[in-house]
């Protein structure tokens, strides 16, 4: 127990231990409250472990390293493998538990829907969706991997734009041209250089020319133009910051088509699928144009691209949990407060765990959007590090805004009785119990994945 702030007999629970999760965690214990984490996962690290491809190294290690220091402390109770919703019923948690509060901080693990009616048949075989296909990419190598295995296919369409689909456009390559040139010239690369040097000077470097491989190129479709991707924020409003920040996008996006040797068709959107013999076969696209911002369809201007992977890349919703209600995808939320759950006095949410009005979706963005500094280096991960801490710090500034005010509404609540304290505590020991949990630190040490760079270097 924090000896310099008396324990104010009320227990929280506290839904994801990602980075906002673990930072309202390490708020409300320093305050004096006792917190419960639930975490689906064996570990809290969320996208940071799996939406974040692996070659980010020490940005990864960075955020990890600071997430157990906020989750490894006496007053708080880790409690992974544990899926509210699926595990724990919602609404026994918020009725039966006797926490003071819940906070939602569970952010957003649901690809949204490829809009293509009755594509959804062909889930895991030739369509995948960007959250598994990066959880692959990023385990695949461990012996215990036990999840789905993709193949990445050698006319693979990428459909999605931001940054998030550059990452997918870039695991394609590197995946077909990896593999090619060791099976076609005999050299063998990893990809960490692949990612670091570029597909196009690897292949500089070794004299061999891309047609030898032969690989079709990766195609990324999006629905507007490359000065329309998200990859750049304008400073202000002003009509010179956003012409600079879409000027900007268009040329992040021709490097990286640069570095990595893949296809971009702008101004066409997903309409329909051929299918042989019960498989995907192409995918049917309409042109479309933007008028005032908004997309048009142009009629009758139709084609088709053959295809035996597609990879769909249009962003991530919360998954929705039983017994909250949602206006669409979004968690609906009290109009007096972005923090506050509607229908429930003691139910809050933070962090990618809110959509839509009053959201706190500049934590991802869905797309990471960039900085200067990171065009200015030219990606470097001495950028995207530098670009995360200040990203994450725009986090963290905005759930204390919040714990702010739900640590006001905790505290004027009636404080529990011991033997509600109690009855908590049994709860989560007897699934501590049930899973073999010890301690947070010995917990995460024996689960923490096997690190590729840590194989290769053997």
């Amino acid at each position: 127990m924090n000896t310099t702030t008396p324990f104010k007999r009320h227990y929280v629970a506290i839904i994801g231990g990602s980075i906002s999760g673990s930072e309202a965690a390490n708020i409300l214990a320093k305050n004096g409250f006792k917190v419960v984490v639930f975490e689906m996962n064996k570990l809290p690290y969320g996208k940071i472990e799996d939406g974040l491809p692996k070659w980010h190294i020490n940005l990864r290690n960075r955020q990890i390293n600071e997430i157990d220091s906020k989750l490894d402390q006496e007053n708080i109770q880790f409690v992974p493998i544990t899926k509210i919703g699926k595990d724990i019923d919602f609404l026994d948690l918020v009725n039966n538990w006797g926490f003071s509060a819940i906070i939602l901080a569970n952010g957003a693990w649901e690809d949204r829907v490829l809009p293509i009616l009755a594509i959804n048949k062909f889930i895991n075989k030739e369509l995948v969706y960007q959250n598994s296909f990066i959880y692959w990419f990023n385990h695949k190598h461990e012996k215990k991997y036990d999840g789905i295995n993709y193949s990445v296919k050698n006319n693979t369409i990428i459909v999605g734009g931001g940054l998030a689909s550059l990452d997918v456009v870039k695991i394609v390559m590197i995946e077909l041209v990896k593999k090619q040139l060791f099976v076609k010239k005999g050299i063998e690369i990893d990809l960490f250089t692949l990612e670091k040097e570029g597909v196009n000077t690897i292949l500089e470097k070794y004299n061999v020319d891309f047609n030898e491989l032969e690989i079709e190129k990766a195609k990324l479709i999006y629905r507007r133009t490359a000065k329309d991707m998200p990859l750049k924020s304008p400073k202000d409003d002003t009509l010179e910051s956003i012409e600079t920040a879409k000027n900007v996008s268009e040329k992040l996006l021709n490097k990286y088509q640069e570095k990595y040797l893949f296809e971009f068709v702008p101004l066409s959107i997903p309409i329909d699928f051929v299918e042989k013999d019960g498989k995907l076969t192409e995918i049917i696209f309409q042109k479309v144009q933007v008028e005032n911002g908004k997309i048009k369809p142009i009629e009758n201007n139709f084609f088709n691209i053959k295809t035996e992977m597609v990879i769909s890349s249009i962003g991530s919703i919360p998954e929705k949990i039983n017994g909250l209600q949602y206006d669409y995808s979004s968690l609906k939320m009290r109009e007096e407060a972005d923090y506050h759950v509607f229908g429930f006095d003691n139910v809050f949410a933070i962090g990618n765990a809110v959509t839509g009005r009053g959201n706190i979706q500049e934590s991802k963005k869905h797309g990471h959007q960039m900085t200067e500094k990171i065009i200015d280096k030219h990606l470097t991960e001495e950028a995207f590090e530098e670009w995360l801490i200040n990203h994450n710090e725009q986090i963290r500034s905005k759930v204390v805004d919040q714990l702010d005010s739900i640590v006001k509404e905790i505290s004027v609540a009636k404080i529990q009785p011991e033997s509600i304290i109690q009855e908590i505590i049994n709860k989560t020991n007897a699934i501590h119990d049930k899973i073999g949990f010890k301690n947070y630190s010995n917990w995460t040490h024996k689960n923490m994945p096997v690190r590729l760079e840590a194989l290769l270097k053997k």
